[in-house]
């Protein structure tokens, strides 16, 4: 019998085959699940809408992770369970995801149920809770408003809706023009805020653009409008417009001339901001000495002119319009002063348009028609030193019929007291009959010292008017008739 002598290579080698035939003795590969969280807060939904997060998934262990989710405690159905990663292999992380949508409003809570081939732990949970509300869901339309062109002066209106598409109340928190935003939009509705509007309704914001005189080309501007939807927190509207500028009248410097002199007004000065030509013009005398009986040449010319029939102030008015045939917003005025270069100036008008009133003006010793008269039969008598004119009266103008003025100027009158009577010389009528009133206004030095009236019948009839006493300038008034 052969003998086994067994060297310590060999036992080592039989010790190693005798462990590797015993299973028991190997060590096994095993996964360990770990969780991000044990909690999972979702805050506050609104009904209808849904929320989903995602879980983490550790697997720390040495085997691949095999794994099942589901929700539990959860009889409303607010919570739900996708996307898991079943297979983590060893070291890897993967993800379940889980989505909250509350069926109303209200608390909701549940568990979710992670089961794995984790020995150690083979189900974890997670604490799952969320919060369901109502809320608005604001959707504004258009979000672009062109007012197109638009003339200085006038007004292009647009309209803005703002309707709440959610399931609840809308707040809107702001209305209100962006910061840089031309001036010449404006909100014409009201903007008060905070402000309710209820499922499905809608409010609509009426907007402008009102460009004026002094209006520059707008830039591109913004209506912001603010709500509480936390999706929409903020919608911006562009706004744009393009604008003409109205033309500038330009009716010249302001004068002083005597009455009786012919005034030249021009306006070829005026301008259109745009380039906008030729300009038509639109002239009107909108003041005049009352009595005055002075018309425009012209009305609808760059150039025109007048006639002062009375000492005082007249006013002329232009506008000017552009080719688009947008006139000027303001007119420009001119001032024409009449003052008499005369030291002593006696102005007649009367109100009826057929009458023909006559002035005389009588020196010391004078009667009517006598060569001491000056009236229409004598109107430029040499009084003084012979051939000498400036120490002469001279009847500036006699009107025939209606309403005057006849106008006498003495340019050095000599010392002495004057008469001014008024000659109702016709009427004009069948009967000779015609009412009338006439006044009479006086000046020295160019200053009214003296107006009064008086009505007449018929004619023929006289009235002493005033008597003017001479270095003195005083005038004594007079109230009868013959």
């Amino acid at each position: 019998m052969k003998s086994c002598i067994k060297t310590p290579l060999m036992l080592a080698l039989l010790a190693l085959i005798s462990c590797s035939c015993d299973d028991s003795n190997l060590g096994q590969a095993l996964p360990v699940m770990g969780l991000e969280q044990q909690r999972l807060e979702f805050g506050a939904v609104a009904v209808g809408d849904t929320l989903s997060r995602k879980i983490l998934i550790q697997n720390t262990g040495t085997g691949r992770l095999a794994l099942t989710a589901s929700i539990d405690n959860d009889e409303s159905g607010a919570f739900s369970v996708s996307g898991l990663d079943d297979r983590i292999e060893a070291g890897f992380q993967g993800a379940v995801e889980v989505s909250f949508h509350p069926p109303d409003v209200g608390r909701f809570e549940g568990i979710l149920s992670i089961q794995s081939n984790d020995k150690t732990q083979p189900t974890a949970q997670v604490a799952l809770g969320g919060d369901g509300w109502r809320r608005g869901a604001i959707e504004v339309s258009p979000k672009f408003i062109d007012f197109g062109k638009v003339n200085a002066g006038d007004v292009a209106l647009g309209q803005v809706y703002i309707k709440n598409v959610g399931n609840g109340d809308l707040i809107v928190t702001g209305i209100e023009l962006d910061q840089g935003t031309n001036p010449d939009f404006k909100i014409q509705s009201s903007s008060k805020t905070p402000a309710t509007i209820p499922q499905g309704a809608q409010v609509m914001l009426l907007l402008a653009y009102r460009p004026g005189l002094t209006s520059v080309p707008p830039d591109e501007g913004t209506l912001v409008i603010k709500a509480a939807d936390p999706y929409q927190a903020e919608t911006r509207v562009r706004l744009l417009a393009s604008l003409n500028r109205a033309p500038r009248a330009e009716a010249g410097e302001n004068q002083q001339v005597d009455p009786l002199v012919e005034v030249t007004l021009d306006g070829s000065a005026s301008t259109d901001p745009d380039g906008d030509l030729p300009l038509s013009y639109s002239w009107s005398l909108v003041r005049k000495p009352e009595g005055s009986s002075a018309e425009l040449l012209a009305t609808d010319t760059a150039q025109t002119s007048f006639t002062p029939d009375l000492v005082g102030v007249y006013e002329a008015q232009l506008y000017v319009t552009d080719s688009t045939g947008l006139r000027s917003l303001l007119p420009d005025r001119v001032s024409i002063t009449a003052l008499p270069s005369e030291r002593l100036l006696v102005e007649l008008v009367w109100d009826s348009p057929i009458a023909d009133l006559d002035l005389h003006f009588l020196a010391p010793g004078g009667t009517m028609g006598g060569f001491l008269d000056c009236h229409w039969a004598n109107p430029d008598p040499d009084w003084g030193v012979a051939g000498d004119p400036g120490d002469d009266p001279e009847l500036l103008r006699d009107d025939l019929a209606g309403f005057g003025p006849e106008t006498l100027g003495y340019q050095e009158p000599m010392d002495g007291e004057y008469q001014v009577v008024v000659d109702y010389f016709a009427a004009h009528t069948p009967s000779g009959k015609e009412k009338t009133k006439a006044t009479i206004r006086i000046f020295v030095d160019g200053f009214l010292v003296a107006e009064l009236s008086h009505e007449l019948d018929q004619q023929q009839q006289t009235w002493q008017a005033a008597s003017i006493k001479w270095p003195e300038g005083t005038v004594d008034l007079q109230n009868g008739s013959d």
